[in-house]
């Protein structure tokens, strides 16, 4: 798997966009600075702006970027490592390596999915929409010739995908791509924290893989409405993707509900 020159070609400015996208990531007031680091890693992890088998930054580099100390990273990265996320190799050529399968096991979502209210997870469907269509709407305005050939490069890697671990991380790639054809840091940093919690549950086995043909046609359309400068096309099209991801997930949190309603 040629994972560099994939990200080279499919995640504009890749460190540039990978920081911003964790210092845009925090963890509510309350967690340890280390708790906030390890969860920002965790959540680029999730959404694939670090891909299974990928070696991490350098602790010094990793540290400057996301406003730690190194004593405070290594505590961030002995959590990730104690939770099976990371793995480190010592010596030349050494390092924090992503590991195989970081994302959480389908009975572990299933559970999660499960327990949230459907009001929770509207909520987050509400917030998803909102990004992405700032997103697109901005994108129709701002973005060049470059921005789009990605944009439609993203999409194409969703349609091609294979399996579920694909399918959510070019997912995510793809709307975290939308926040960067709109020039707004903000929001993709906004859209990775909403990835991060949102397309482990639209991806996981219970939601499945119903809506996959229709997603990547969505894509195309989005694309097609940016390229043509048409921002309301734009912004009407990502509102109505996400309302049908947030449908989907909710649809099948009831019916992970209705098929034991006496479990929890």
């Amino acid at each position: 798997m040629a994972q560099g020159t994939e990200d080279a070609e499919t995640v504009p400015s890749t460190g540039s966009i990978r920081f911003a996208a964790l210092l845009g990531s925090a963890e509510p007031e309350g967690f340890s600075r280390a708790d906030q680091a390890a969860h920002q890693l965790e959540t680029a992890i999730t959404v694939g702006l670090f891909r299974d088998g990928e070696r991490l930054p350098s602790e010094p580099e990793l540290a400057s970027r996301l406003g730690v100390s190194t004593i405070t990273l290594r505590q961030a990265l002995a959590s990730l490592r104690s939770r099976g996320i990371i793995t480190t190799k010592r010596g030349r050529g050494g390092g924090s390596i992503v590991s195989d399968g970081a994302v959480r096991s389908p009975q572990d979502l299933a559970r999660r999915l499960r327990a949230m209210s459907t009001e929770e997870l509207r909520d987050l469907g509400d917030i998803s929409a909102a990004v992405a269509s700032a997103s697109a709407r901005l994108a129709a305005t701002r973005a060049d010739d470059q921005d789009i050939q990605r944009l439609r490069s993203l999409a194409e890697e969703f349609r091609q995908a294979s399996d579920l671990d694909a399918l959510r991380r070019t997912d995510s790639r793809f709307h975290i791509g939308l926040g960067v054809a709109a020039q707004s840091r903000r929001l993709t940093a906004a859209t990775v924290q909403v990835q991060g919690e949102f397309a482990p549950l639209l991806w996981a086995p219970a939601t499945h893989l119903a809506h996959t043909g229709t997603a990547a046609d969505e894509h195309l359309g989005i694309v097609d409405a940016i390229a043509a400068g048409d921002a309301e096309r734009a912004q009407a099209l990502a509102i109505a993707h996400s309302e049908r991801d947030a449908e989907a997930v909710v649809d099948a949190h009831l019916e992970l509900v209705l098929a034991d309603p006496t479990d929890g």
